[in-house]
């Protein structure tokens, strides 16, 4: 388990930080908490250390300067940091030090959540890159990037930060572009590194961060507009050279550093098809008005079939030919993911090859999906969770998170319910379900709340509340995260359907 040290001068933060989130949940043991930073860089010296929070104001020693010391003792360590004070001087301190985040006091659990959840992630990934790649490379994964591409920050601390870093934020064009190879050939990931930036040097400004051992994300910026298909002739010429099979996704071409993450949204949103017989994808053809993509992601356990084939029907009767193709794409993609979860990677494949066909007419396209349909639902009515008690646990928080009224559903509460620990009912989860306990919460508030927006007439402070949010602001940061888009542009998408 990674080992996670806190360090605050009251003692009653420490107590509360141990509560505050499952740690076990995350893979992570609190290894110390202590009061004095001394403590801390003493104890490092004697043992691993993989996460510090640590507070920026104490009277032994300011965060910046444990920061820079625990540095100089490992320099991988992550580190995030915790205050009171909301001050220009310490955040930029604190993230010239290295720091991953920058969290105000008093905390926020869902913000904690998602900030160790990332970089949870990030050490997981951490070991096997270093394996690949020697540590040196740890340096490249850019935290920045990552947050950026996320869309996790807000406008003036992303400015802050992209000028400590000297990224330049006022170039004319942003595309994301994904990189990813099978797990078969993760060990290879170097030779592909290696060969798209000696193939990029003076036709881009890159900036890049690995999401996992085997996939990494650019963001590419020419003198000149994006050219997709000049782009993809490059890509195309670097595979006799690397020798092994690689996915490239290009997503959104974007004027504004700011909407970037629209960008970046476009190429996760179909990530599932770097299974499919398809090397390169340009993302920005299977994008539809949000009227259509609501057709398209449709439940197959709910939905009548004969009532989505004439719905999709309809769609491809009015696109023109050469489109018809990306629609198919498009459902593919939505219908492989509504089952993602009960598969492993060497059966995804099949779905696509099974429905992918070159029969492009209306017809062909309609067959596709008709059989795609079929095996989804036939995965879906199949699937047989384990019996026992750790599903009637699951069963009982998914109960719990869909009574949206009950605003304090958490694990502590749950787990006082059952007469259980909290970090044990979260790994329970996460076992059951792959998800942790706080990501699923957020997800069906979220999902929630935009079926909530169907009513014109629910004021979005309203909605926040009803979904259980702590904060507005909070929401719509959320909310954006995973719409790609704002509460209120989503929301002006669903009064022009209706017009």
């Amino acid at each position: 388990m990674y080992q996670v040290v806190f360090v605050d001068d009251e003692a009653f933060v420490l107590e509360d930080l141990k509560k505050a989130i499952d740690w076990f949940g995350f893979n992570m043991e609190i290894a110390l908490a202590a009061t004095d930073p001394l403590e801390v860089l003493e104890y490092m010296r004697e043992h691993p250390v993989h996460l510090i929070l640590t507070d920026i104001s104490m009277p032994q020693m300011m965060g910046t300067e444990l920061i820079r010391r625990a540095r100089d003792v490992n320099p991988s360590v992550s580190i995030l940091v915790l205050s009171a004070y909301d001050t220009f001087d310490y955040v930029r301190s604190a993230m010239r030090g290295g720091a991953e985040n920058y969290l105000l006091k008093p905390l926020d659990p869902d913000e904690l959540s998602e900030s160790i959840s990332t970089i949870a992630k990030h050490l997981e990934d951490r070991s096997q890159i270093s394996q690949n790649f020697g540590p040196s490379m740890l340096t490249f994964r850019s935290s920045l990037v990552e947050s950026w591409c996320k869309g996790s920050l807000g406008e003036d601390e992303l400015i802050t930060r992209a000028s400590m870093l000297g990224v330049n934020l006022q170039l004319d064009n942003y595309t994301v572009v994904l990189f990813s190879v099978t797990e078969e050939y993760a060990d290879k990931m170097p030779l592909l590194f290696d060969a798209i930036l000696s193939a990029f040097v003076g036709t881009y400004i890159c900036h890049f961060y690995f999401e996992s051992p085997s996939l990494f994300i650019c963001i590419l910026s020419s003198p000149e507009r994006f050219n997709i298909f000049r782009f993809q002739n490059e890509v195309e010429r670097l595979r006799p050279i690397v020798d092994f099979p690689f996915f490239a996704s290009v997503g959104t071409t974007e004027d504004n550093y700011a909407d970037v993450c629209s960008s970046y949204h476009t190429v996760k949103k179909f990530l599932l098809l770097r299974y499919s017989p398809h090397p390169f994808l340009n993302c920005r053809y299977l994008l539809f008005p949000l009227h259509r993509q609501q057709l398209i992601e449709q439940n197959f356990q709910e939905v009548n079939e004969d009532e989505y084939l004439e719905q999709i029907r309809k769609i491809l009767e009015s696109l023109a030919p050469e489109r018809r193709f990306s629609l198919l794409l498009a459902v593919t993609n939505w219908g492989v993911s509504q089952v993602e979860n009960l598969l492993t990677t060497d059966l995804i494949p099949p779905l696509f090859a099974d429905t992918l066909s070159d029969d492009r007419d209306t017809e062909g396209i309609l067959a596709s999906i008709r059989t795609l349909f079929g095996s989804v639902r036939e995965l879906l009515s199949s699937q047989e969770l384990p019996q026992g008690a750790a599903q009637q646990y699951v069963k009982l928080i998914m109960e719990e998170v869909h009574n949206f009224s009950n605003k304090d559903v958490s694990l502590k509460t749950l787990a006082a319910r059952l007469n259980m620990h909290p970090s044990y009912l979260g790994s329970i989860f996460h076992q059951q379900t792959s998800y942790y306990f706080n990501d699923y919460l957020n997800e069906e508030r979220l999902k929630y709340a935009a079926r909530l927006m169907e009513n014109g007439n629910i004021r979005l402070k309203d909605i926040a509340d009803m979904t259980g949010f702590s904060s507005q602001t909070y929401f719509n940061r959320q909310f954006k995260k995973h719409f790609n888009a704002s509460p209120n542009a989503y929301r002006r998408e669903l009064k022009l359907k209706k017009e």
